[in-house]
């Protein structure tokens, strides 16, 4: 996942199911949480762009693939690619892998809108976004080469 910004989960017994292995809505969880940190490591904090230029990111598409179960006491780490796919939405493309291992446990995509937080109507994404997802390619490659440690969350 070297292309990915990286963040490191411990599975909980809480995050599983009867079977013992990772309900899959906690993958659509652990997307989001991989999401929080990127914005906070590119240099703000999520709330704080939104509420600055008074936008809103409604996620509006949602596709996810589980490839292997993931159980309780497993370190993964979850991945994020971001690219702007046109002027007002972005595409969060997710891995998730053993860290041990490496294998890939589940990956998927998310598509984020971005709306007026007043009035709810489409709206271009601000500049600001805009120059954060463009460092993230030098983002990934830093923490690749150690140089960015890989957080908890």
């Amino acid at each position: 996942m070297s292309a990915f910004f990286q963040i490191r989960k411990k599975v909980h017994w809480s995050d599983t199911d009867a079977a013992g292995v990772v309900w899959f809505p906690n993958f659509l969880r652990w997307f989001e949480d991989a999401e929080e940190e990127l914005v906070a490591s590119l240099g703000r904090s999520r709330q704080s762009l939104l509420d600055s230029h008074r936008f809103s990111m409604p996620q509006v598409e949602v596709r996810s693939q589980c490839r292997a179960p993931a159980r309780a006491g497993q370190v993964v780490r979850v991945g994020i690619h971001t690219r702007v796919e046109n002027p007002r939405r972005l595409h969060h493309a997710f891995k998730i892998g053993d860290e041990q291992s490496g294998q890939l446990l589940a990956e998927g995509y998310v598509g984020v809108a971005c709306v007026d937080s007043g009035t709810w109507s489409p709206r271009d994404l601000p500049d600001d976004v805009v120059r954060l997802v463009s460092g993230l390619g030098d983002l990934a490659a830093r923490q690749a080469r150690g140089a960015v440690e890989l957080p908890w969350t």
